[in-house]
C-alpha cells in the first residue's frame, strides 16, 4: 500500500498579500438640481483616488476606489429606474480605444493600459506613434506620445459615440498624407500636413528659377 504524506504547515509557502485591481459597476448617488450638475459633482469629487478605511467583505479588504466619470450612465432619478442603463455602463476607457480602431480601419491596434482605465492606439504600419486615451483631471483626453498637450478632449458616456469621436480626432491629428504617420499637434504644418510634408509640398509647388 502506498501512502502520501500530508504537508504540514511548515511545508506550505507563507501567505502573501495580493492587491487586485477589479473593474466593476458602482452606484453613486448625487443630489443636484440637474443631471449635468450631478455629473459635474461626480467628476469633481472623484478626481483623486477615494481612500477607504476598514471596509472588509469576508477575507477582502477594499482600500480605495478609482472611478471613471466618463463611463457613468444614468441609472435612476429619485425612485424611477432608467431602463437599459446597466449594460451600457459596462465599459472602460480601453473599450473606447478598442471600438475606435474599428472606425480607423486596417493596421490600427488598441491595447489596454493599467486597470483598463487607459487605452493605447497605434498604427505600426504607418508608424504613427502611440495615442493615449485616459481621464486627466476629470476629463477624457487623447494625447500623442510626442507632445505634452492633448490632441482632443471628449464629453459624453455613450460607447459608440465616444469611440467615433476618438477615431475622428486621431484622423484629424495625423498628417493627411496616408504614407506619413506624423502628428500635426506641434502646429508646424498647414493644410492638414505635418511640418515636413508641408515643406516638401511648398518646395514642389515653387517654380524652378529660369536660366538667363
Amino acid at each position: 500500500m502506498t501512502t502520501h504524506a500530508q504537508p504540514t504547515p511548515t511545508d506550505q509557502a507563507p501567505d502573501t498579500e495580493y492587491a487586485l485591481l477589479v473593474p466593476g459597476l458602482i452606484t453613486v448617488y448625487v443630489t443636484a438640481p440637474t443631471e449635468a450638475a450631478a455629473r459635474e459633482a461626480l467628476t469633481l469629487e472623484t478626481a483623486d483616488t477615494i481612500e477607504l478605511h476598514d471596509l472588509t467583505v469576508g477575507r477582502l479588504a477594499i482600500t480605495g476606489l478609482d472611478l471613471v466619470p466618463a463611463a457613468a450612465k444614468l441609472d435612476k432619478i429619485d425612485d424611477t429606474l432608467i431602463d437599459g442603463s446597466l449594460p451600457d455602463a459596462d465599459f472602460h476607457i480601453s473599450d473606447i480605444a478598442r471600438v475606435a480602431t474599428r472606425t480607423l480601419g486596417d493596421n490600427w491596434t488598441a491595447t489596454a493600459g493599467t486597470y483598463a482605465v487607459t487605452g493605447y492606439l497605434e498604427n505600426k504600419t504607418r508608424r504613427t506613434g502611440t495615442y493615449t486615451l485616459s481621464v486627466v483631471e476629470g476629463t477624457l483626453q487623447l494625447q500623442h506620445e510626442r507632445w505634452a498637450d492633448p490632441c482632443a478632449e471628449f464629453d459624453g458616456n455613450d460607447l459608440p459615440t465616444l469611440a467615433e469621436a476618438v477615431a475622428t480626432a486621431i484622423l484629424d491629428d495625423l498628417c493627411r498624407n496616408e504614407d506619413c504617420g506624423e502628428s500635426t499637434s506641434d502646429g508646424e504644418g498647414y493644410d492638414g500636413e505635418c511640418g515636413s510634408c508641408a515643406d516638401r509640398t511648398a518646395r514642389s509647388e515653387t517654380p524652378e528659377p529660369e536660366d538667363d
